[in-house]
Order: C-alpha cells, then sequence, then structure tokens
C-alpha cells in the first residue's frame, strides 16, 4: 500500500525536478519567454521560485538567483525522504552540497588560468564562495605554492573528497 503512494510522489518530484532543470536553461539561454513551451515552464516554476525568493531573501547573490538550486535541494531531501530515511536524505544532501562545492573550485582554478571579467556577478560569486578558503589553505600551508603554481586548490578537493568518504563511512556504520 505504501508503494503506491511513495511510487507517484516519486515520479511527480523527479518530473518536475527536470521541468525546474528546463527553466534554469531556458533562463540562462534567454530563450524568447513567449514560446508556448517557456510559458508552461515558467507558469509552473515560478510561484515556486518567487515563494523561495520570499521565504529566502539572501538566495539572489550579486543578481544571480539561486532559487532554483534551493528548489531542487529540498525536492532531492524530500524525496530521498519518500524512498529511504531521514538519515539518508541527510547524508545525501551533505554528499551534493561537498560534490557542488567541488565544482565550485573546479570552475575557480579554470577561471584563474582564462582572461574573464572580474566584476562578472558569476565570477564575483565564484570567488567569493572560493577565496576565503584559499586564502586560510596559502596561510597554512605556504608550501602548497610550487614554482609559482598554486595547488590549494587540489589539497581542499582532497581534503572534501576525505570529508565525504568520512561522513559516509560513519553514516554506514549507524
Amino acid at each position: 500500500m505504501e508503494n503506491l503512494i511513495i511510487a507517484p510522489l516519486h515520479l511527480i518530484i523527479t518530473i518536475y525536478i527536470w521541468i525546474i532543470i528546463a527553466s534554469a536553461i531556458f533562463s540562462f539561454l534567454q530563450l524568447d519567454p513567449r514560446q508556448p513551451l517557456i510559458e508552461i515552464v515558467e507558469r509552473m516554476t515560478q510561484p515556486a521560485f518567487s515563494f523561495i525568493r520570499e521565504k529566502m531573501p539572501y538566495v539572489v547573490i550579486s543578481g544571480i538567483d539561486l532559487s532554483p538550486l534551493v528548489l531542487l535541494i529540498g525536492l532531492e531531501f524530500l524525496d530521498n525522504v519518500l524512498i529511504g530515511s531521514v538519515l539518508f536524505a541527510i547524508l545525501q544532501m551533505i554528499h551534493a552540497i561537498i560534490f557542488t562545492f567541488v565544482l565550485i573550485i573546479i570552475i575557480a582554478s579554470v577561471l584563474s588560468f582564462i582572461p574573464v571579467d572580474p566584476y562578472n556577478p558569476i565570477v564575483l560569486t565564484i570567488n567569493r564562495l572560493t577565496q576565503p578558503m584559499f586564502r586560510w589553505v596559502h596561510n597554512k600551508f605556504p608550501f602548497l605554492i610550487v614554482g609559482g603554481i598554486d595547488l590549494s586548490p587540489i589539497a581542499i578537493i582532497i581534503a572534501l573528497q576525505l570529508l565525504d568518504t568520512f561522513i559516509s563511512q560513519l553514516f554506514a556504520g549507524l
């Protein structure tokens, strides 16, 4: 009986997650909002995005709206609670946050090699998220700069992966 309720909810959540991803892609591509498909996706997602922006006004950072990301994380958490346990959902959320931060560190590292506008809102946000950690690692481990090459992003990624593995093993033991 439980699967008769959980399976359709899981399907609805999964479909809505894909609609949110489509909305983010359409927004990024700046497609014509008068197209029927774009209008439908906007009508399905904007109420949730507006609710998140209203309840959590800090989700807009440097002009970048993170409400789709917050909604995706919330839906993934809800989905994991439905199909698993709360402990599993928390573990998945921690893993997703660590994975996202690793991606941000990789993007920051790549951006350091190419000429970009330092005042671009995306570049500013990435720098605000990563530079404090890079500075801390530089102060504590100055030997990570070898021949002008900064190895601190690699050290941070390794540390985050070790943390992720440790937390996974800790929860697996429970």
